[in-house]
């Protein structure tokens, strides 16, 4: 009897949870990005470029919980390597609120503040910074421009803010660029 009561509660809320899902406004993000990498210290400033990916679920016409994942990728400043060539990497996994402003014929426009970790590494292990998972925050907005029903193009300004090397913060310029789809909602 206990197994039939649970059988039948999880079918349930699969069920409700499946209309909600139908009912969801999603949107799928991937594109180009680009930032530039400035420590507190100014000593190893360097432009990585790579990939960046979101999906953002709206509870509301307004508000909405964003994923945010991006991969950088570059070459350490000579500075740092003492004129070597080292080419550096960088991931991070964030998630926070994304709030839609506002949106007017074709153009739209949201703001969000997620926060999670960055994993820098340098792929050679003669540095001693090679391998480090730290704090990562990102305060930013979209700016997307519809061009069909589901597709709109994204621009994506944004203050990215890690802590690498020596517990350096680094307050970070990040541009991402690309397609967005969406799902569900209205349009």
């Amino acid at each position: 009897m206990t197994f039939h009561i649970r059988l039948l509660t999880i079918s349930c809320l699969t069920l409700a949870g499946l209309q909600v899902a139908q009912a969801a406004d999603v949107d799928v993000f991937g594109g180009y990005s680009v930032t530039r990498m400035r420590p507190e210290n100014e000593s190893s400033n360097t432009t990585m470029s790579g990939w960046n990916t979101s999906v953002s679920a709206y509870a509301t016409r307004r508000l909405g919980v964003t994923a945010d994942f991006a991969g950088f990728y570059g070459t350490a400043p000579r500075a740092l390597t003492n004129g070597d060539q080292v080419d550096i990497r960088q991931y991070s996994f964030m998630a926070g609120p994304q709030v839609r402003l506002f949106h007017a014929g074709r153009f739209s426009s949201s703001v969000r503040a997620v926060v999670g970790a960055a994993y820098g590494y340098v792929p050679d292990s003669a540095y001693n910074v090679a391998d480090q998972t730290r704090f990562a925050a990102l305060v930013g907005s979209n700016f997307d421009i519809q061009v069909s029903r589901r597709v709109a193009m994204r621009f994506s300004p944004g203050v990215y803010i890690t802590r690498f090397g020596d517990d350096q913060t680094q307050k970070n310029i990040r541009f991402s660029v690309g397609p967005v789809f969406h799902f569900g909602g209205e349009n």
